[in-house]
């Protein structure tokens, strides 16, 4: 019996040991733990002395022998008289990344002249959600973009906005008149976001023809100086996604 249970053991750090982890900051990238590291000593150069840098994984996926991990780099105020800390990973869950390929739980809300839209009528093409609000300054910067997504791939998606504001307390129509944004738009969401845990704004929910939560990102992609990246850059994850999910449409 003994020598059995020491067999078992044997296997399982076995597998244990042959599980690969790759890491990915949600772009549609992997990478290795040093190349990690290598970024992540970049961007800590690039910081104000005041500031402490953290590598954060927020959320893994099993994929046969392979542990997927996302994560990012947080920087928080030190401490008076705190030390940097060296490069270490985190494990904090993102409750919001749990419902990844997951039918996202339904909703039922107003556009801005009360007609009523439920998440059942989103059924049957893919879906971009964009959660918004009127104090977020990088929801409103990257209107104009995903206004052009949805003018190049048109009725191949579903193009929605949801915010927490709303119409008669916020006069949203009067605050969205110059800002291009041609996404139907879907007000007081802020029980919604609650509801699915959303933590920071913007985020970008895209959706199967299933409503299968298959990708979550943050902001629209930008290059290195901070610029958006045009919708037919090969570099754009988001046009990337939306190719993707209209091929599994077909």
């Amino acid at each position: 019996m003994r020598s059995l249970i020491v067999f078992l053991l044997i296997l399982t750090q076995q597998k244990i040991s042959a599980q690969q982890n790759v890491y990915t900051f949600n772009n549609g990238v992997l990478f290795t733990e040093a190349e990690v590291k290598a970024s992540f000593d970049a961007v800590k150069k690039t910081i104000p002395p005041s500031l402490s840098l953290t590598a954060v994984i927020y959320h893994k996926t099993f994929e046969k022998d392979t542990v997927v991990n996302y994560i990012t780099f947080a920087a928080d105020k030190k401490v008076s008289g705190e030390q940097s800390p060296g490069f270490k990973m985190l494990y904090k869950q993102d409750s919001l990344f749990l419902l990844l390929n997951k039918k996202l739980p339904d909703f039922n809300l107003e556009e801005l002249d009360g007609n009523k839209i439920s998440s059942a009528r989103l059924l049957g093409k893919p879906t971009l959600i964009n959660f918004w609000a009127i104090y977020c300054g990088p929801c409103i910067a990257e209107m104009p973009q995903l206004s052009m997504l949805k003018e190049k791939y048109k009725d191949k998606m579903n193009f929605v906005a949801i915010t927490e504001n709303s119409a008669a307390d916020d006069n949203l129509t009067d605050f969205l008149k110059d800002k291009k944004f041609n996404f139907q738009i879907l007000e007081n969401g802020e029980m919604y976001k609650k509801e699915i845990k959303i933590r920071a704004l913007p985020t970008n929910l895209f959706l199967d023809k299933n409503g299968i939560l298959r990708f979550i990102q943050g902001n629209y992609p930008l290059n290195g100086s901070s610029v958006p990246l045009d919708v037919n850059d090969k570099e754009n994850y988001f046009t990337r996604i939306i190719e993707d999910l209209i091929k599994r449409e077909n």
